[in-house]
C-alpha cells in the first residue's frame, strides 16, 4: 500500500484550554492533508464539474498533540467500490514515532450539474493506490 506523508502545521489557535490540539481540529488537518496532496486533482475535476465529497469521517484519538510537537500525517488510499475511496490518516510524531490519532474519510466524486455519483477514474485510483 502506498503511503503519502504531509507535514502538519500546528497553529496556536488550534490549542484548546487543556493545552493540546482541540479534537475538532484533527478534521481540519485531514482536509489540509488531502488538499495538499490532491490539489491538482481537485482543480482538474472541478473544472469538469466534478466535486470530491466526504461521505463519512471519523477520528480515534490516542494521545494529545501539543503546540511544539513535530507531527506528520501519513495517508493511505483504498478503493472500496467504483464510486467510493477510503482515506486513512495517521498523525505521527516524527521525533518519537508515536501515533497521536488515526482517522478515516470516505470520499465520493459527484457531478456538480446532475448531483449524481461519478465513478472514480482509473488513473486517479492508480496514483493513489499503486
Amino acid at each position: 500500500m502506498k503511503t503519502f506523508t504531509v507535514p502538519v502545521t500546528i497553529r496556536y489557535s488550534d490549542i484548546d484550554m487543556n493545552g493540546h490540539v482541540n479534537n475538532a481540529v484533527y478534521f481540519t488537518y485531514m482536509e489540509n492533508a488531502r488538499t495538499e496532496l490532491l490539489f491538482n486533482d481537485f482543480t482538474y475535476y472541478l473544472e469538469r464539474n466534478i466535486l470530491f465529497i466526504i461521505a463519512e469521517a471519523n477520528c480515534r484519538y490516542k494521545r494529545p498533540i501539543l503546540l511544539n510537537d513535530n507531527i506528520v500525517c501519513d495517508m493511505n488510499f483504498e478503493l472500496l467500490s467504483p464510486l467510493r475511496i477510503s482515506v486513512s490518516y495517521y498523525f505521527r510524531n516524527i521525533d518519537s514515532d508515536s501515533l497521536h490519532a488515526k482517522g478515516r474519510t470516505i470520499m465520493v466524486m459527484v457531478n456538480n450539474k446532475t448531483n449524481r455519483p461519478v465513478a472514480i477514474p482509473q488513473e486517479l485510483i492508480n496514483r493513489m493506490t499503486d
